[in-house]
């Protein structure tokens, strides 16, 4: 995997993904070739042992308590080969976006143990502070805001500009760019070394994963996700997460059917998949990306996790897979606050 993960592929995204499954497939059929303790009959049972292999690994990281150490210490050794950027005792600042999760839901989850790190930053670090959107209240506007200084002229999600007729949503990596290009002034929140990750703009920052204003970069080799490549482990239990988020959401699903639940939101489609992808994909490749940051030193890192913004949508503010999200998200946090302490500077994490 490290060797796949230093080839400057267009796609890295795709390709990289797709190779590193075959290579944990072709290890096995070699293994099989050389030793005979076992054989491989052909490539395809070579993918669904490494599947197998992935999934008792997941399972046994729960049933053991998940070390994330591993994830650092890859991270580290990226950081090393890319470059550190600052090794300083200035502070840099790690900003943690949760898409969609109101103060009052969020205090909720905290009093009832469905956000403990959060939890013990609000008692011990951190103040838990309110505050109101601008009009448009929704994330292209929030992002626009807070990344790029102004939100003017971003009336709703999706609007009709009538200069051209032609409309405009926060979602579509076209107009994103557009929209950056218009509010950008060189003094993006994330200029000078900054990292986006996961976000609608990217707050014109030099360094992009998943960022939507800049997607056409991103079809580019990119080196933002090397770190998570060069974890062999990473692709194949992404993969077995993301099936068993489906098979949780489909259970979910049936489940509130049954008991008749109300409001019930549509949740057939493709809408299991997005849940898989947001809530494993995603989330692990943003994640790993902070890391490799945090080891790098940069000055400041934007990331928005969707994932319970997503669940919320169709299960319900507060239901239990919703919360369950959002749980998961807050292990990750715990687990960047955890990669803070081995950071080439001090770092305030500041949760949005």
């Amino acid at each position: 995997p490290p060797i796949l993960a230093a080839l400057r592929l267009p796609l890295t995204l795709v390709l990289g993904f797709l190779l590193v499954l075959i290579a944990d497939a072709l290890i096995l059929q070699i293994a099989g070739e050389a030793l005979d303790s076992f054989t491989v009959d052909n490539f395809g049972w070579a993918l669904l042992a490494a599947f197998v292999v992935g999934a008792v690994s997941v399972v046994l990281s729960v049933l053991l308590g998940s070390d994330d150490m591993g994830s650092i210490r890859i991270a580290q050794r990226i950081a090393k080969r890319q470059g550190i950027i600052a090794s300083t005792e200035v502070p840099g600042i790690i900003y943690l976006e949760i898409d969609g999760l109101a103060k009052p839901v969020l205090q909720r989850a905290m009093r009832d143990g469905n956000a403990p790190n959060m939890a013990r930053w609000a008692r011990e670090t951190h103040r838990l502070a309110e505050w109101e959107t601008d009009l448009s209240s929704q994330t292209g506007a929030s992002q626009a805001g807070i990344l790029l200084g102004s939100n003017e002229d971003i009336p709703a999600f999706r609007w009709v500009e009538k200069e051209t007729a032609t409309t405009m949503a926060c979602s579509a990596p076209p107009d994103c760019a557009e929209l950056e290009r218009r509010l950008g002034t060189g003094i993006g929140l994330l200029v000078n070394g900054g990292a986006s990750r996961g976000n609608l703009l990217s707050g014109e920052a030099e360094d992009v994963i998943l960022t939507v204003s800049r997607m056409e970069a991103e079809k580019k080799s990119n080196p933002g996700y090397r770190a998570f490549f060069a974890n062999g482990d990473n692709a194949i239990r992404t993969l077995v997460l993301f099936g068993w988020e489906v098979v949780l959401e489909w259970t979910a699903a049936l489940r509130a059917i049954r008991r008749d639940v109300h409001p019930r939101g549509h949740r057939g489609g493709i809408y299991p998949l997005m849940r898989g992808a947001l809530c494993v994909f995603v989330r692990d490749l943003i994640v790993s990306g902070v890391l490799t940051d945090i080891m790098r030193g940069r000055p400041a890192v934007y990331a928005t996790f969707s994932s319970y913004d997503e669940v919320a949508h169709h299960s319900g503010l507060e239901r239990a897979d919703t919360l369950e999200a959002l749980r998961k998200l807050d292990d990750h946090f715990g687990q960047v606050e955890r990669a803070c302490r081995y950071a080439p500077r001090p770092y305030e994490i500041v949760v949005l």
